[in-house]
């Protein structure tokens, strides 16, 4: 302990200048700091040593290759910092969403590793050209120049190597899936009409309004006057006036030639507050009077188009587009099956 005949420890840092001395401390005293001392010398170290051992973990062995934490976080550090400006108040979410992108990349890799070892099982050969011309494009395209390139990957800690190798690596996992799943180019009309109709909700063409207005300009001081005005024309409108003919003479907008005509609109061309009350109105209705802080509306639905099935030709494209992917998919999916039957894979 301590004793009470010394002077208070805070004294004895100003007494010599904020210098601890440490001789004159008591001896309990001095082993203490000297444990701080060396502890917070550790603590780096400690981190340091834990950090490693983690990136260092094998999740995955495939064939001889070893898949470990670090390999899948070189994979996802760009979207992880994503997902945490994303949801900065929701934890458990960030957890999720963090936890299904290392899934997805650990797949990525072990998927990756396997392609590779078929290139090598079929006898291939990747010509060093083709690689050089490849990287040269990415050079071209993502950086500019090679100094650029050059300061990028010593800001991520990449080698020019790993940066070639991973180029490397995409043009043969290219090249075989394009070999063993692209093949097919081709959806029969029949296939095509099933899925049109077996999907008919997802080809809806939305409600439209052919929709019309008259804005006048409003302030706090002739507000009401402006409301006054907008309701004797609507009881014009309602009474057979034609509406088009009044927006040219009252509409304060750049339509006001036009009659107010804003054409065909669905429900996101106007702002949330206009479009929610044009959508209540029955085709031939003008709508109540809508204040805002720059003006009064007077809304009128000349037409209505309500929602109906697309014509299977305006989505034919689209269709074949969806069928075309899930068949490389499913494709794709069957031969990375194969390849895992093939070779020795293992999770950890």
């Amino acid at each position: 302990m301590l004793q009470t005949t010394h002077k208070p420890f805070a004294s004895e840092l100003r007494d010599k200048g904020s210098r601890l001395d440490l001789l004159r401390l008591n001896p309990n005293l001095k082993s203490m700091f000297r444990g701080l001392i060396l502890l917070s010398a550790l603590i780096p170290m400690v981190l340091a040593s834990a950090e490693l051992e983690r990136l260092n973990h094998v999740v995955a062995i495939v064939g001889e290759t070893p898949i470990t934490m670090g390999d899948i976080q070189r994979q996802t550090d760009p979207l992880e910092r994503s997902i945490y400006q994303q949801y900065p108040n929701n934890p458990a979410l960030r957890r999720q969403k963090v936890l299904e992108i290392k899934q997805q990349a650990l797949e990525t890799l072990v998927e990756r590793q396997l392609i590779l070892m078929e290139f090598d099982a079929q006898g291939y050969q990747l010509p060093e050209k083709i690689v050089d011309k490849q990287v040269q494009e990415r050079i071209r395209d993502r950086f500019g120049d090679r100094l650029t390139l050059t300061q990028t990957l010593q800001a991520q800690g990449v080698t020019f190597e790993a940066f070639r190798k991973d180029i490397k690596t995409t043009v043969i996992v290219d090249f075989l899936t394009a070999e063993n799943v692209n093949s097919v180019s081709l959806v029969s009309p029949s296939e095509i009409k099933a899925y049109y109709d077996t999907h008919l909700e997802d080809f809806q063409q939305e409600k439209l309004i052919r929709l019309r207005m008259i804005f006048l300009k409003a302030n706090p001081e002739n507000r009401t006057a402006a409301e006054a005005m907008l309701k004797e024309i609507r009881v014009k409108v309602e009474a057979g006036t034609d509406f088009a003919s009044l927006a040219k003479v009252y509409h304060q907008g750049s339509q006001r030639n036009q009659g107010g005509d804003w054409g065909w609109v669905d429900r996101n061309t106007l702002r949330s507050d206009l479009s929610e009350e044009a959508f209540k109105l029955e085709e031939g209705q003008a709508s109540d009077i809508m204040t805002t802080d720059e003006g009064c509306y007077l809304l009128y639905a000349q037409e209505i188009k309500p929602s109906e099935p697309k014509s299977l030709a305006s989505v034919q494209g689209e269709i074949e587009a969806i069928l075309l992917a899930e068949e490389k998919n499913r494709l794709r999916t069957n031969w990375i099956d194969e390849l895992k039957k093939k070779n020795f894979v293992r999770y950890y």
